[in-house]
């Protein structure tokens, strides 16, 4: 796994975002399983990468037979057990923070507040949307990465938690601070 990675392999986490954000292997992608994870990853990852998969115990046959199905059959192997694998790769590992509404509004009153990225689809957006926040949809986030200012931090929101774990860690794996 470390060797691959080494050599370049992405790393899909499909575990769930409160648990990726507890702790993930740094620069790889959270695309949960529980959702539109096929959509999902073949928007955020290229069916020509080798792939490494992190998975919630007992469902990597399923998140590596979901890749197939869309194309993405470069899968080199996966870890059976991160959080003893994750044990040995400390310095490899990272975290990710989660805002509530509360925190966002008060990191929002700063005097030099992050930038807003909405991920959300044109549609969504009828409903409401956050002042000055950056509409771009997940979808086309991969093609737009150079859109997101990189001289403060970025908040990526969403409906549900979902689409912002996935975008938050498409742009750190890009090298966004």
């Amino acid at each position: 796994f470390a060797a691959l990675r080494a050599e370049g392999a992405l790393v899909i986490d499909a575990r769930d975002p409160q648990e990726f954000a507890a702790g993930h292997v740094r620069g790889s992608l959270n695309v949960p399983i529980d959702g539109r994870f096929a959509e999902t990853a073949g928007s955020v990852a290229s069916p020509d990468r080798t792939l490494l998969v992190i998975a919630p115990q007992d469902r990597e046959e399923e998140v590596i037979t979901r890749l197939a199905r869309i194309g993405f059959d470069r899968v080199a192997g996966y870890l059976r057990e991160p959080d003893h694998a994750f044990l040995e790769m400390i310095a490899d590992l990272s975290r990710a923070s989660r805002l509530t509404v509360p925190q966002l509004r008060e990191v929002l009153e700063q005097d030099e507040p992050p930038v807003v990225l909405d991920v959300r689809n044109a549609g969504e957006r009828e409903k409401g949307t956050i002042d000055g926040s950056l509409h771009i949809p997940l979808a086309e986030l991969p093609r737009r990465l150079d859109e997101v200012p990189t001289d403060r931090p970025v908040v990526a929101f969403c409906a549900g938690g979902y689409r912002s774990s996935v975008a938050a860690s498409l742009l750190r794996s890009a090298g966004h601070p």
